[in-house]
């Protein structure tokens, strides 16, 4: 029974250790994408540092239950556009959680977030919500899995562009 309690401390404390730099990487990550839409000027775009290769952004619009897969160079250039663009995303608000894994249902060092966020556009602001799990490898973020009212963000910045 010791062992057992002491086995799983030992992997409450690992999986707390993960969470704690990978939840240092996301507070790292949200300063970064706010100074990148903020400076203008910059042509610096060191996002791409903060993913592997093979990253993986999935999120549910209406209409697709399972959702939509996006690929790191797909989900890069969308920043990179909104930018060209002129619209100026900002991350306002952030509650970070740990994540666990959806089998066991344990910690993992997964992050979950829920964020709050303005979009400017156009002098207008666009804010909404959103929820996020974001999982790592190898100190750099695996797949992201998002949940945000995109129908209700576009019909606002399309009716904000006529």
């Amino acid at each position: 029974m010791i062992f057992i309690l002491y086995n799983l401390f030992l992997t409450s404390c690992s999986n707390n250790s993960h969470f704690n730099e990978n939840l240092k990487i996301c507070e790292d990550l949200v300063l970064y994408i706010n100074s990148f839409f903020c400076d203008t000027a910059s042509s610096d775009y060191i996002l791409s540092n903060y993913y592997t290769d093979d990253f993986i952004f999935h999120y549910f619009p209406a209409g697709n239950r399972k959702g939509i897969k996006v690929s790191k160079e797909e989900f890069l250039n969308f920043a990179l556009e909104m930018k060209k663009n002129n619209a100026n995303l900002n991350i306002a608000h952030t509650i970070f959680l740990p994540g666990i894994n959806e089998s066991t249902h344990r910690t993992d060092g997964s992050v979950r977030v829920y964020y709050g966020a303005d979009i400017f556009y156009k002098k207008d602001t666009i804010q909404y919500s959103g929820y996020q799990t974001i999982n790592f490898k190898n100190q750099k973020i695996s797949a992201i899995w998002e949940w945000a009212d995109y129908g209700g963000i576009s019909k606002l910045l399309n009716a904000k562009s006529k």
